[in-house]
């Protein structure tokens, strides 16, 4: 009767078997791995909880919600009284959904330099140097009949004017 012996190594990044067949351990690496014979290499199967982890924690590194933030509702102009200052400590992936227009300061900063101005159901996320908007500006403006001027911008928000048409005001 034959007798299968496994081979194991605790040494952190060594390689399995040479030979067809043979099997060994990698305990530091907590790796199996399958000799596919001379020259061709090794199969090695990794812990699943390593896997498991990697694939966690990479999506939950993605974006990390930090709840709602009200910009200052200040229309806007040359220059910006108090924008609404988002938090001072920001790691890349930190991610707010605004609630209230207006501007916000790039965390913590105290002068107007860095404000920015968002509307509601923006998302601002943190990527690492700056912050990043995610424009949530779904508008329509429609006329029948009327003329209608649109000025501004999803930057700035939009100002829309109606002139009147067959002696009627719209």
């Amino acid at each position: 009767m034959a007798t299968i012996k496994i081979k194991r190594s605790s040494t952190a990044a060594s390689v399995g078997p040479e030979n067809e067949g043979e099997i060994s351990a990698n305990l530091a690496d907590k790796k199996i791995f399958v000799g596919l014979g001379t020259g061709a290499g090794v199969a090695t199967f990794v812990d699943e909880g390593q896997v498991d982890n990697k694939i966690t924690n990479s999506l939950t590194s993605a974006f990390t919600y930090k709840g709602t933030v009200n910009g200052n509702a200040q229309s806007a102009g040359a220059t910006i009284a108090a924008p609404t200052s988002l938090a001072p400590s920001v790691k890349t992936g930190d991610y707010y959904k605004v609630a209230t227009k207006g501007f916000l300061n790039a965390h913590g900063a105290v002068d107007n330099t860095s404000a920015f101005y968002v509307n509601p159901n923006d998302g601002v996320v943190y990527n690492g140097s700056s912050w990043d908007i995610i424009d949530n500006t779904n508008s329509t403006v429609a006329s029948s009949g009327a003329s209608i001027t649109v000025t501004g911008s999803s930057d700035l928000g939009y100002d829309v004017a109606v002139s009147t048409v067959d002696g009627g005001a719209y």
